[in-house]
C-alpha cells in the first residue's frame, strides 16, 4: 500500500538534533507592529517558547532582519529571550536563502533540516521555506509561530508550502517530538511554560 505521507515527514528525522537548525524570520518591530494583536500575542509567546526550548536542547538558532534601518530589530522580548545568541543577519532579499550571509551561516551549521518560524508567513517564510526545499533541506514550518497581517495570506502560504514539501507543525507537538519523552531535565524545564500559555 502506497504511502499519503510526503517526502518531509519520512526523511525529517526531528530527534535528530545535530542535523537541526531553527530559524527565525524577520520578527521586527516594524513589521509585527501590523498584524493584528491578538495574532501578534500568539506568534510572539510561541516563538519565544520555541526559542526556549531551542536553547535548552542546545539546537542552533538563526535569525534575519529585513532591512532593519528601516523596519526596526527583533522584537526587545524575544530579543532578550536570546541574549548573546542574538546575532542577526541582515537582508534585503525576501527569502533568506538570496542572502549570502545566510547560506554562510547554514553551511557552517551544515543542519539537513530547518524548523521556520516568523513573518510575514506568506511572503519571507514562504520564499524561505520555498527555496531551502529545493535546495534538499527538510523544512518544518510551526503554523502557529508564523503569521500575516491577512489570515488568507497566511492560509494560502501555509498550504503553499505543505504542497511543495515542507511538514506543517504546531508549537506543541514540535517541541514534545523534541522532547521525545518525559522524565528528563530537559522536560522538566520544558514543561512548565506550557502550564503558562
Amino acid at each position: 500500500m502506497k504511502s499519503n505521507l510526503s517526502p518531509g515527514i519520512n526523511h525529517f528525522h526531528i530527534n535528530d538534533r545535530e542535523n537541526l537548525v531553527c530559524l527565525l524570520v524577520d520578527l521586527q518591530d516594524g513589521l509585527i507592529a501590523a498584524m493584528q494583536q491578538d495574532v501578534r500575542n500568539k506568534t510572539e509567546a510561541n516563538i519565544n517558547l520555541i526559542i526556549t526550548s531551542a536553547k535548552i536542547m542546545h539546537i542552533p538558532i538563526i535569525i534575519t532582519e529585513q532591512y532593519p534601518k528601516g523596519l526596526g530589530y527583533t522584537v526587545k522580548p524575544v530579543r532578550e529571550n536570546l541574549g548573546e545568541l542574538y546575532e542577526p543577519i541582515e537582508k534585503v532579499y525576501f527569502s533568506c536563502w538570496e542572502q549570502p550571509a545566510f547560506q554562510e551561516k547554514v553551511k557552517l551549521l551544515t543542519p539537513k533540516s530547518v524548523i521556520i518560524t516568523g513573518i510575514e508567513a506568506h511572503i519571507c517564510v514562504l520564499q524561505t521555506a520555498l527555496d531551502l526545499l529545493s535546495h534538499g533541506y527538510n523544512v518544518r514550518v510551526v503554523s502557529d509561530a508564523i503569521c500575516s497581517r491577512y489570515k488568507s495570506d497566511w492560509t494560502a502560504a501555509v498550504r503553499l508550502m505543505e504542497q511543495a514539501g515542507a511538514v506543517i507543525t504546531t508549537t506543541e507537538t514540535l517541541i514534545f517530538q523534541l522532547l521525545k519523552r518525559a522524565g528528563t531535565q530537559e522536560f522538566k524545564l520544558i514543561s512548565p511554560l506550557f502550564k503558562e500559555r
